[in-house]
């Protein structure tokens, strides 16, 4: 009896167990992570370098590569604006290189301190005085357009580059920056593959590269650095190389590769070690006397004995164990460099931080934040105090004081298959996609940091991401998606109030079905002004116009002949812009009628009208911000501040601050009485 007891209590708590797990692991999975960001001293760095017209810049682009000074008391980070240089004790910001905004996707000092040489993703090699900022020289060859996964020599003197057109690696001999630079091209069997990864050796004579050729071994082969000529080949590895670095003596190479990181000896061409970590090793560093090994893939650190001999670990063959593990980040790490006398470890994070770690003790020094990734869209909460940064491809919010210019809070979603898309005008209802949830979308309340809805209605859709556009009350929704292979538009009420705790737990998130399904494409969403009207332009170069309270179909505008990039509806809703391949249109709505178009320009990305419908702001892939005359389609002004494309374009202050958020990771504020 006492036995049919104990196991009846166990079945009981067994099934209880389960059933807990079932209601509420699904939403533990979801929950974010929210962080106070670490404070600048200062936010004087929010005004340096600016565009003419600019008053401030939030966020400093995002991390491309890290390098301390020859001694030690300086580190220089190449970002997608250019270049930071910061002090090495503190982490407090020194300046922003002067000069033209610009890509810079490596960085290097010269021997003695000096100079600071970066290479821009356009191609060009740049020379900054290291004390005063200033630019010396800009050089570059005619036939190379773009670099990128660019490694520099620890002298600054030599560079390696894959380059496009055609992919090619590069060496690049640049001598005093005086003169042109030589180029040897090196030509490895692209033909079934790609790099993935390059390393130069300390004395610059050898070089190392890792090609993904979509076969069962992908081999590292080693380079002669002055000639081009192909010296050896490393085989063995199973998995496609994602980093590659030398020992500072140039005999031992490290790779890191899927939850892998292996120690190769350059004369027997063999793995010597092999070290086990939870994630691929994306950025590998050595210290400066080679004894320690730096890798970086998620969001942990990890330091390792570099001089342990292939023994196992407790008996267990390719088992050793970090000797430090560095937490901290809230995000995969990319970007790590010693300090030249080792005690100090700078990891750079897609978290838009760069931490300072004693590399003896594991214990952090300082955080520099602000390095933030590419922004999606923005929207203003709080009263018009706030600004919100959506950036999706890390899933990440971030919180920005305006009047401050720097970071309120951080807000991580920790399930990246959840990823935010579009987030209302007045910040408060995020749609997000869940790639876990067959083409399903999720509505999230910002404030109260939980689901307030599930969107049912994209299940015929492909396994892409919709297009999103939320109406300026943030009442509406439009989303694109396809139904029994006929592309769709689905509008949908957005509910003002999220679901009590015990009602989400048992019962999931409300779920809801769009109120309307229009039949049409909608590359491009955008609703007028007083929510009533929905315009949708796609690749089939027609613009379609809709009545959101009937769902019924008003007008097609026609007379395009390129794929439809952008549109808006001025503020009173009578007429609309609309940009194609390099030509901007002004249509009437209430007739269907184009009343004139622009002259040739760059293609928009984006367009906003003023306040007071007499300018239309575009922003365009190349990054600048170009002012039209609303009414006769005459360009005014340009204004030339980011480096890549403009996502989002909002304005603040009752008209007199004009947004503007990039790809390149950072937000302009425009005087817009100065820039109009």
């Amino acid at each position: 009896m006492r036995t049919s007891r104990i196991f009846f209590v166990i079945l009981l708590m067994v099934v209880f167990g389960t059933l807990v797990l079932t209601l509420l692991v699904p939403r533990l999975m979801f929950r974010d992570s929210t962080e106070l960001m670490p404070q600048p001293s200062n936010v004087e760095y929010t005004r340096w370098e600016l565009p003419e017209g600019a008053k401030a810049r939030l966020g400093k682009g995002s991390i491309n590569d890290i390098k301390f000074s020859p001694d030690g008391t300086r580190f220089a980070v190449a970002t997608t604006i250019g270049v930071w240089m910061y002090d090495a004790k503190t982490g407090t910001e020194i300046s922003l290189f002067k000069g033209k905004r610009q890509n810079i996707e490596g960085v290097a000092f010269s021997t003695d301190g000096r100079l600071v040489t970066g290479a821009s993703s356009a191609g060009k090699i740049l020379r900054w005085n290291a004390d005063t900022n200033e630019l010396r020289s800009i050089i570059g060859n005619e036939k190379i357009s773009t670099l990128f996964s660019v490694v520099f020599s620890e002298d600054g003197t030599k560079l390696v580059s894959v380059s496009s057109p055609n992919h090619k690696i590069r060496l690049w001999n640049l001598g005093d920056g005086t003169t042109s630079p030589t180029i040897t091209d090196i030509n490895p069997d692209f033909k079934n593959g790609h790099l993935t990864a390059i390393a130069l050796s300390p004395d610059k004579r050898v070089l190392a590269t890792a090609i993904d050729a979509w076969k069962k071994v992908y081999p590292i082969q080693i380079w002669d650095a002055d000639t081009g000529e192909r010296l050896l080949t490393l085989k063995g590895n199973l998995r496609r190389i994602e980093s590659l670095v030398f020992s500072p003596d140039g005999k031992t190479l490290a790779s890191g590769e899927y939850k892998t990181t292996k120690l190769w000896d350059i004369d027997t061409t063999t793995a010597r070690a092999t070290f086990k970590a939870p994630t691929s090793s994306y950025a590998l560093a050595f210290s400066p006397n080679g004894k320690l090994l730096a890798s970086g893939g998620d969001a942990n650190v990890r330091l390792w004995n570099a001089e342990t001999k292939q023994e196992g670990w407790q008996g267990a063959i390719n088992k050793f164990l970090p000797t430090l593990t560095l937490k901290g980040h809230k995000a995969g790490v990319s970007t790590l460099a010693f300090s030249p006398d080792g005690k100090i470890l700078l990891t750079g994070s897609k978290d838009g931080t760069i931490r300072a770690w004693d590399s003896i003790t594991g214990r952090q020094q300082f955080a520099c934040p602000g390095h933030t990734s590419e922004i999606s869209e923005i929207a203003i909460s709080d009263n018009g105090n706030t600004l919100i940064s959506v950036h999706s491809q890390k899933n990440q919010l971030l919180h920005w004081d305006i009047n401050g210019g720097h970071h309120l809070s951080g807000y991580y979603f920790r399930n990246k298959n959840k990823r935010p898309e579009a987030i209302s005008p007045d910040g408060k209802t995020l749609a997000i996609k869940d790639w876990w949830a067959k083409n399903t979308l999720k509505l999230w309340n910002t404030s109260k940091k939980r689901i307030k809805a599930t969107l049912k209605g994209h299940e015929d859709s492909p396994s892409k991401i919709p297009n999103f556009e939320f109406s300026l009350d943030g009442n509406k929704l439009a989303t694109t998606g396809t139904q029994q292979g006929i592309t769709v538009i689905h509008l949908w009420n957005i509910p003002n109030q999220s679901q009590p705790f015990l009602k989400r737990l048992f019962f999931n998130s409300k779920t809801m079905r769009p109120i309307y399904t229009l039949k049409g494409a909608g590359s491009v969403l955008t609703f007028s002004s007083n929510g009533k009207m929905l315009a949708s332009g796609s690749r089939d170069k027609i613009i379609r116009l809709w009545n959101v309270e009937t769902g019924n179909a008003l007008f097609t505008l026609t007379g395009h002949n390129k794929q439809i990039t952008a549109i808006a509806f001025s503020p009173n809703g009578k007429s609309l812009v609309s940009a194609s391949y390099l030509v901007i249109y002004l249509w009437n709505v209430e007739t269907g009628q184009l009343l004139i178009k622009s002259q040739p320009m760059s293609t928009a990305k984006i367009l906003q009208f003023s306040p007071d419908g007499k300018i239309v702001v575009s922003g365009r892939y190349d990054g600048t911000i170009q002012l039209w005359n609303a009414r006769t389609l005459s360009l005014l002004s340009v204004h030339i501040g980011h480096t890549s494309w403009v996502n989002a374009l909002i304005f603040l202050e009752d008209g007199k601050t004009l947004a503007s958020a990039s790809e390149d990771g950072t937000i302009l504020l425009w005087d817009w009485e100065k820039i109009k």
